[in-house]
């Protein structure tokens, strides 16, 4: 009995013993696995360095394209058969094709404020004016844009300009801010009106001496001597004028909050009110080759006379995002724009017919 369990315990052994190699090869083998195992690593580690180095084409992004039907639009205007058009982080934009496409005009220095109105004096001399007191100035038609302007400390607004290409310029602004150039734009003082600190929203003039502009809180004034002395109107409404129209020398429309517009025939002697159709804000406003006037505003509405600024009629009514501004293109169809960018109507608005 003990001989026949020693025999087993025995054959156990001797089969573990075959299953298992000598303490000695196991050893071996383990140490050949870690040296390739480290000549591995190490030929991926230098592959991997050399081919960091190689040179290999840049990955394809498509173009950077900025698109003006998309950002907010402050003015435009058409010039020589081109629309130029102004608007957010310092972006002027022109197009040669009716509006159909937009190419990004050339800003230096390129300050990124907001600009929010452009104007030329002749087809290849213009202004844009904007934030921070910042005026740029074009003598190839938009194309290229150059600094005349900028005072970033004060964080006060041009909202307009207008003048003679060999005459004064004016820009108006914020608190009161009037600035003048004798030198065609190339630099600009200030100038006391005596006028207060209200904000001025617009200014535009009529033959060769008659400058009339709008403000806050009712302000009217008018120049007749090319802007170097101002007077202020009696007011005839409390609420601000956005913007003005010249029809001649004497015959002129002002317009602004609740769809307000007064006309006068003298020159702001005296004022008549008139319906324009709508008691949305007014903005902007045209006159176009036709004669009509064309007004925009709160909400998109659209207002216009076909009567030289006589009597409105509503075209658009509103009820979707607000416009800034309108302009006619070199092929008559008006160009609106505003905070959704810029978008064109398709025709001009159909005439009345006649009550028979």
């Amino acid at each position: 009995m003990n001989q026949q369990s020693t025999i087993i315990h025995n054959e156990s052994a001797t089969r573990t013993a075959q299953r298992q190699p000598p303490s000695g090869l196991r050893s071996t083998d383990s140490g050949r696995h870690r040296v390739w195992g480290g000549l591995a690593m190490a030929l991926l580690v230098a592959v991997g360095t050399v081919v960091s180095f190689l040179p290999r084409p840049s990955p394809h992004f498509p173009a950077t394209s900025i698109q003006p039907q998309r950002m907010l639009i402050n003015g435009a205007t058409q010039v020589d058969g081109q629309m130029i058009a102004a608007g957010e982080l310092g972006h002027l934009f022109f197009s040669v094709d009716a509006c159909k496409s937009w190419q990004d005009a050339t800003v230096e220095p390129q300050r990124g404020s907001t600009l929010t109105r452009v104007f030329f004096v002749n087809p290849l001399l213009g202004f844009a004016v904007g934030h921070d007191n910042w005026i740029l100035r074009t003598e190839d038609g938009g194309k290229t844009w150059q600094e005349a302007n900028f005072m970033g400390e004060t964080s006060e607004v041009l909202l307009d300009i207008w003048g003679h290409a060999k005459g004064p310029l004016f820009a108006v602004g914020s608190f009161g801010r009037f600035l003048t150039s004798t030198d065609q734009g190339k630099s600009w003082a200030p100038h006391d009106t005596g006028l207060g600190d209200r904000h001025l929203y617009a200014l535009s003039g009529a033959g060769e001496t008659h400058l009339m502009l709008v403000g806050e809180s009712g302000l009217v004034a008018r120049s007749s001597d090319q802007g170097a002395t101002w007077t202020r109107l009696p007011e005839f409404y409390k609420g601000s004028f956005f913007g003005l129209i010249a029809l001649s020398p004497d015959t002129w429309l002002v317009y602004g909050m609740r769809g307000k517009v007064y006309r006068t025939q003298d020159f702001g002697l005296t004022w008549k009110e008139l319906d324009s159709g709508t008691t949305a804000a007014l903005y902007g406003g045209t006159l176009t080759r036709e004669g009509n006037v064309v007004l925009v505003g709160e909400g998109g509405v659209v207002t216009v006379s076909e009567d030289h600024g006589q009597t409105f009629r509503r075209t658009h009514a509103g009820g979707g995002q607000s416009l800034s501004s309108v302009s006619e293109a070199s092929d008559g169809k008006l160009i609106f724009v505003g905070p959704a960018g810029i978008t064109q109507q398709a025709q001009q608005p159909e005439p009345r017919k006649a009550v028979e």
